[in-house]
């Protein structure tokens, strides 16, 4: 099970940090828009399907997440989510769900915070009362880009102490959808740690009303470094050489986009081949520290609805 709870924790990272509430939009008459453990119900504020997700150079999986609340930046609070793991496509049809470790997709409750999620600490995930799913059915039904997942006699194991409860989800509604860079390599140095980019993307934000193109790259620590243009990057990264004059550049810890910080300097170099982007960040300077940042890898467009 350590497979699928690295690969439950890569899943949560990205989803949460990229995220935020997408419930209006998913109103049902027919739908209770919940999941459930045991006899608690929670509401499911938001809903994502993340994909191209990679463990160890392995197969590719891909996820849908269900959660309630918000787990992003200095707002996220703890909070619970259902994630079904997909081992290739997310496809329609009725599981017969298993614990078997070769069997998927992958039914999993946990409780989940911006710390456990950032730090992929699999044995706190598991303390805080992880379930996976033993048996019972799931269905997805996919038509014109609208989900609807139901699910019948579920019971699930707490991975630590092997309670069994029940579980269910009752959803329709529209999936946010994120697509994971292919990471061939990528490091980020502050000077003092040396952290490994697990992924990275183009988006947009709006700060101050001012529309930011953000180049961004994420660490397995849960930070965003990157460098901002005024011009859209949805159509990719111009390759050269610039400054931090040209592409300010952007530091965001934990994902918390409400208190970003500027680097004061530094230098970018931007080459591709094929989707293959090459990039390194030299010596910006941020909030008195220096950061160095070589990456090679896709780099995907993603929303960032924040």
């Amino acid at each position: 099970m350590k497979k699928v709870f690295f690969s439950l924790m890569l899943v949560a990272s990205l989803a949460f940090a990229f995220t935020s509430c997408n419930k209006d939009k998913n109103e049902s008459e027919t739908h209770l828009q919940v999941f459930t453990l045991g006899g608690n119900s929670y509401s499911i504020d938001n809903a994502i399907a993340i994909e191209n997700i990679q463990y160890e150079g392995s197969e590719i999986y891909n996820a849908i997440v269900l959660y309630t609340g918000s787990l992003t930046g200095e707002a996220g609070v703890e909070g619970q989510g259902v994630v079904i793991l997909f081992r290739g496509n997310i496809n329609a049809g009725t599981y017969n769900l298993s614990d078997n470790e070769n069997y998927y997709p992958k039914y999993i409750f946990a409780d989940l915070s911006v710390t456990d999620i950032v730090n992929f600490d699999i044995t706190q995930l598991a303390d805080d009362n992880a379930y996976v799913a033993t048996s019972g059915t799931l269905n997805i039904e996919i038509s014109d880009g609208k989900y609807i997942i139901t699910t019948s006699g579920i019971e699930v194991k707490n991975a630590v102490n092997n309670n069994v409860e029940s579980s269910s989800v009752d959803f329709e509604g529209v999936l946010a959808v994120y697509r994971l860079a292919t990471v061939d390599e990528g490091t980020l140095d502050d000077g003092e740690n040396v952290a490994n980019v697990v992924t990275a993307g183009t988006t947009k934000y709006t700060l101050v009303l001012v529309d930011l193109n953000i180049a961004g790259f994420i660490t397995d620590a849960g930070d965003l470094i990157g460098f901002t243009s005024t011009q859209s990057f949805t159509d990719g990264v111009p390759v050269g050489e610039y400054t931090n004059s040209d592409y300010p550049m952007i530091l965001v810890n934990e994902m918390d986009f409400d208190h970003l910080k500027y680097a004061t300097g530094g230098s970018i170099s931007v080459a591709k081949e094929g989707d293959v982007y090459t990039i390194n960040i030299t010596d910006a300077t941020i909030d008195g520290k220096t950061y160095n940042m070589h990456y090679v890898g896709t780099l995907p467009f993603f929303e960032l609805p924040l």
